[in-house]
Formats: structure tokens, sequence, C-alpha cells
């Protein structure tokens, strides 16, 4: 099979399990909201936080050589386990020792507990490194979807049984265990990569090389999009954050999901791409193109909609969530695009240039959020996003774009057409927020709502870009 039609049945089989998963997950996800408190969330944002940024290393990169690398041979790959086995255990280590001072940080004593619990999730990822590295090198997706398909029910099931048997926050720390644990079973049966490890460093020297520009492109992206709930728990408070948490967490399902599959499919397509032909500047138009169509209504229209979505699907609790979800709306098309970058730069083998367009983010982006968070308090977090973040996407493109050969101009032109048929949604929609029948807590007002935002930016669409919504219907078909 080429690389063209690989690609296109990986998207298929990735997109379509992801789909049915996060529609059973979003389901489930909202009931959980809708039984834990804001507390709940914000003290596990902030157990997290650590966490999630020692998962973004525990390979220090050389996943990513096992993908890239084109001459691979067996003892690479039990040389890259043997050093995947020694980071994860010292993680799990770190994490076990240290939780009690992360605790007093947050002066949150029950945070000790939970981070210790937590660092076990490190002893699954040892297991999870090669046959998921196996699956994305030959861009084989339909049984690894299949599994993660799987893993996201149990892990959802397991959260909602424990949220409903009361047990609050542990619901979702047994729940992100139990996700990790299945994921990696999963892959171990559909992708089994049986080596033993080597301990040896011979001959790893230029693989180090590399996984060190991945790893600290991975550890800069970090800091600059998830500082909000490390600065937000330590200003704010875990009630505070928790609304903020919530609001984040719906605004970036989308995002979370697609960035996985953009990761996993673009990554080893652009790197295909770069050895055989000179068309990965074509590639990143027409993936712009698409991702900007479906993501400026999903996004804009979460924004414009954003009390009655609170109201209706997760109750009068979560209200003060309401203002940061329209906010961190008008963004997340931004966000969702960008993720193109890291994998089409990986691809190319410029990761280097990833690791400073994340560094500019990283000094940039924590700037804005604390002074948010001090002028403004919570809505202050928002506030830095919608304003900062747009300038880190200017510099991104600028700085990336012609490295394969293309026009900065003509990359932002894929995106004015969604962007002009959004704006266009967006003030019908809030022209008919002031008239329509029923309260924001009422379906038939949210179906309203969405009914004229689905009409308006079709109709827009289909005068001004026909050809874009004809080329992402057929991709959808495919």
């Amino acid at each position: 099979m080429d690389i063209r039609n690989k690609v296109l049945s990986a998207l298929r089989w990735t997109a379509a399990a992801r789909f049915m998963g996060q529609l059973a997950s979003w389901v489930i996800t909202i009931i959980v909201i809708r039984l834990l408190s804001p507390s709940d969330y914000g003290m596990m944002a902030m157990a997290v936080v650590l966490i999630s940024f020692l998962t973004l290393l525990n390979t220090i990169g050389l996943d990513a050589v096992l993908v890239q690398k084109k001459d691979l041979n067996e003892e690479t790959w039990r040389q890259v386990f043997g050093v995947v086995i020694i980071v994860n255990i010292l993680f799990t280590t770190i994490l076990f020792l240290t939780a009690s001072y992360i605790a007093d940080f947050y002066e949150e004593p029950r945070l000790t507990l939970i981070i210790r619990v937590l660092s076990i999730e490190f002893i699954f990822l040892i297991f999870e490194t090669l046959p998921q590295s196996r699956l994305e090198r030959d861009i084989e997706f339909k049984h690894r979807s299949i599994a993660e398909l799987i893993t996201m029910v149990i892990g959802s099931l397991t959260t909602l049984a424990l949220a409903l048997l009361g047990y609050g926050v542990w619901a979702l720390v047994w729940g992100m265990l139990v996700t990790t644990a299945s994921r990696m079973l999963g892959l171990n049966l559909i992708a089994r990569n049986l080596v033993w490890p080597s301990f040896s460093l011979k001959g790893m020297k230029k693989n180090f090389a590399f996984g060190s520009f991945v790893a600290t492109d991975r550890g800069l992206w970090f800091l600059f999009s998830e500082t909000d709930k490390f600065i937000g728990g330590k200003l704010l408070g875990k009630q505070l954050l928790g609304y903020y948490v919530v609001a984040s967490h719906l605004a970036s399902l989308p995002i979370e999901k697609v960035a996985g599959l953009l990761n996993a499919v673009a990554f080893p397509a652009f790197s295909h791409a770069h050895a055989s032909t000179d068309k990965v500047a074509d590639y990143l138009l027409k993936a712009t193109r698409i991702l900007s169509i479906v993501s400026f209504p999903v996004f804009l229209g979460m924004s414009c909609t954003a009390e009655a979505i609170i109201a209706l699907v997760l109750g009068e609790k979560w209200l003060p969530a309401a203002p940061l979800l329209q906010l961190l709306g008008l963004v997340m098309p931004f966000r969702m695009i960008s993720n193109l970058f890291p994998p089409l730069l990986w691809g190319i083998g410029r990761p280097g240039v990833s690791a400073t367009n994340y560094l500019i983010a990283a000094i940039l982006m924590p700037v804005a959020l604390y002074i948010g968070a001090n002028e403004w308090s919570v809505v202050g977090l928002a506030y830095a996003w919608l304003g900062m973040y747009p300038v880190i996407f200017f510099i991104t493109v600028f700085r990336s774009c012609p490295l394969v050969g293309l026009n900065i101009w003509k990359y932002f032109a894929q995106m004015l057409r969604p962007v002009i048929a959004g704006a266009v949604m967006y003030a019908a929609v809030y022209g008919l927020s002031l008239v329509a029948i029923g309260k924001p807590a009422d379906w038939y007002y949210l179906a309203q709502l969405v009914a004229m935002g689905a009409v308006v930016y079709l109709g827009v669409m289909m005068l001004i870009n026909r050809e874009g919504m004809r080329e992402t219907m057929e991709l959808i078909r495919r």
C-alpha cells in the first residue's frame, strides 16, 4: 500500500475508533462531572501537573527515533527499551519521594497519597513504548484504534462506577490508572515486540541527540500549555481551579483526541513524504484547510452557546465555568491547527525548530497567565490564552512554513474562509440567543442555537468555499 493510501486508511480507522470512543467517553464524562465537585477536579489537576510533565519525558524522545529512523536494527529496539525502563523507574521513585513536598506547596495534604498512587502509571508506561512505536512506524492503526476504543470505554466506565459509589477525586485517580493499564495491555496484544532490554549505550549518540530535541520540544510544550493549572492551583485554590479545569477540559476535548491522531499519523506521514516526495507543503496546506473547515464551527459554536451548554449539560453548580468556556472556545481552533507543526518539523528532521517554537511559547504564555490570574482571578487565565496564543501561533507559522518552501500568507489564506463563515455564524447565533424560546437550561433553547449555527455556517461555506467543503467530504467518505 502506498503512503497516501496508508495515511488515509490510518486516518479512517483512527478517526472512526476515536469518534465511537469519544461518544461513549463524553457521555460518561458529563455524568461524572455532574456527580463530582469543582474541588475534586481542582485537586486532581494539582496532582497530575508534575505527572503529566514526566509522562511527556518518559522515553526522553527515543520513541520518535523508533518512528523516524530509517535503518533500525534489533539492538536499537533493545537499547531504547533499556533506557525506558531506567527512566520510568526513576520517575516513579521521584514522585513517591516528593509527593509530600508537592502537597505542602499547594497546601493540600490529601495530595500526598494521590500522587504516590498515580506514580504507578510509569510502571505501565514501560511496556507501552515499543509496541506503540512499532505501529506508528508502520502506519498500522486498525487494530490499535480498536484497542484504544476499548481502553477508553473501560477507563470511563471505571471512573463512572467509582463516582457513583461516592469515591470523589479517587474516581478520577483510579480511572486514570485503569485507562493506562488497559492501553498497555491492548498495545502488547496487537503488536508484540518481545525483546530483551539492553543497557548498553554503544552507538546511541545520534539517537540521543535527536531524542533530546523531541523531549525538549515536549517539555516546552507542557510548560506553555499546562502552566495554567500550576499557576491557578497556587494562586486561586482548588475550587476556582476546578471551574477552570472543567471549562478547559470541555473546550479542549476535541483537541486532545485529534492531537493524538495527528501526532500518531502525521509524524510518520511527513517522514515518509520528506524521504520520497517534495509535497510536504501540499500535505500541510490540505491538512490545514480541512482542520479549519471542521474546527472553526465546532469551537466558535461552543463559545457562543457556552452558557446553554454548561446549564443544560453540567447543571447549575457549574455555571461559573460558562464565561471561561466562552473565552477559551475562541482560541481553540488555532490550538488545534497548530498541532500539525510538531509532527511536520519532526518528520522533516528539524525537531530543534519545533523545540525553539515551544521555548518562545514557554516564555510568553506563563507570564501572560500569571498576570491574568493576579489581575482578573480565574477569568484572567482565559484572557491570557485569548490575548497571547494568537501571537504564539503567528510566530510558529512564521518560523516553520519557509522550511518546506511555503509562503506564510498562502498558509494563512487556508483559514480565511472558515474564519469568515465562523464569524457570520457567531453573530447569527448570538442574535438568536436574545430572542430564542426558552431558557439556557432548556434543551430546545440549545437546539435552536445549534440548528441556526449549522445552517448559517454550511450556507456561507457553500457560497464562498464550495471546493473546500467538497474536499472535506471526500476525505470523510474514503
